[in-house]
């Protein structure tokens, strides 16, 4: 029930605080002491018993006050299934819905998986640096690739191109995920997951606007322990969202229809340890973090909590009928069927 949510909450906001150092607001000030390798929230007993895939009861709800009432994306999940195992550390999942098979990135093994519709996992391109992924209009792959330091394209020949590896000159800190425009803009954030600070060269975490024609925008630069991560376009791609792993938050830009990036605002404070998201058609909002996946109403509300037996990294929707929820952990990989 609600009370054994809350301490869920509060064992993995204590541990997260401890391995992130409980940052202070991530848009104006400064965090210190910063663990800047983006690794795993440890797991208590309590909160692997309690992972059940379903929301707790007393989660709070939006207000539904109004003519129209707002469905409840978690009515009626079903249970948090594990698909596989064994993994270094798992991130970027992708549903490729040309031919139903998931692409997902194992950071550390500098390999992108691909699960196939008959549960099947095969290495899809190895040897490659890899975080986020991303399908552009053109269906080719988009790889964040973190120890890479670029954002790269893979081609249908099977080698990769570099889109982007510096700003006016200075090298990215680690490119970690993106999100795509239907006109084929890219938005991706850029924190120092793996780096020395010392050693970047921008200065600074960043968020940056690669257009099709190559021109480069720096539209969010703070300092190096800022740390933004994960990043999300809304249904009608008319917000952008961003999380910010070392406090919670979840900040959105305004985009314009060519894909310009308007006013910053404040869209809701998740558990620490946020990372990446999914929007379903509705604009609810999945986000991973410490507490598992929170799903936030596009009002910003909390719907409620979908807890995953280990960190939860980074989520995705799809599957036939697009219903399917494919979490990533640091160790394994997830589903849970939605209504």
């Amino acid at each position: 029930g609600g009370s054994v949510r809350t301490r869920i909450i509060v064992i993995a906001t204590v541990i997260a605080c401890f391995s992130v150092a409980c940052g202070s607001s991530s848009n104006s000030t400064s965090t210190t002491d910063v663990e800047l390798d983006e690794s795993p929230t440890e797991q208590t007993a309590d909160e692997t018993d309690a992972a059940d895939g379903a929301p707790t009861s007393e989660d709070e709800s939006p207000d539904t006050a109004g003519d129209s009432i707002p469905t409840n994306p978690l009515e009626g999940i079903g249970p948090v299934e594990l698909i596989a195992s064994g993994f270094s550390f798992l991130e970027g999942p992708v549903y490729s819905s040309s031919d139903n098979t998931l692409l997902f990135s194992d950071i550390p093994a500098d390999t992108i998986f691909q699960l196939f519709d008959d549960g099947s996992i095969e290495p899809f391109l190895e040897n490659q640096p890899t975080n986020g992924l991303a399908f552009d209009p053109q269906d080719r792959l988009l790889i964040a690739t973190q120890s890479g330091r670029s954002l790269s394209r893979l081609e249908e020949s099977g080698t990769v191109t570099v889109l982007a590896d510096n700003f006016e000159g200075a090298l990215f800190n680690a490119p970690n995920d993106l999100a795509v425009h239907t006109n084929g803009d890219v938005y991706f954030t850029d924190p120092p997951f793996g780096l020395d600070p010392a050693l970047s060269e921008v200065g600074c975490s960043g968020i940056y606007r690669l257009t099709p024609d190559g021109d480069l925008t720096q539209f969010f630069c703070n300092t190096i322990e800022t740390l933004p991560n994960g990043i999300a376009l809304s249904p009608n791609q008319d917000l952008l969202y961003v999380t910010f792993f070392s406090t919670g938050e979840i900040l959105t830009w305004a985009i314009a229809p060519d894909g310009s990036v308007g006013e910053m605002d404040t869209f809701a404070t998740a558990a620490l340890s946020t990372d990446g998201m999914a929007i379903d058609a509705d604009g609810n909002l999945f986000v991973t973090s410490a507490a598992g996946v929170e799903v936030f109403a596009p009002d910003g509300t909390l719907w409620g909590v979908i807890e995953i037996p280990e960190q939860a990294t980074n989520c995705t929707f799809g599957g036939p009928d697009n219903n399917t929820l494919f979490v990533t952990g640091a160790t394994g990989l997830y589903s849970v069927e939605l209504q």
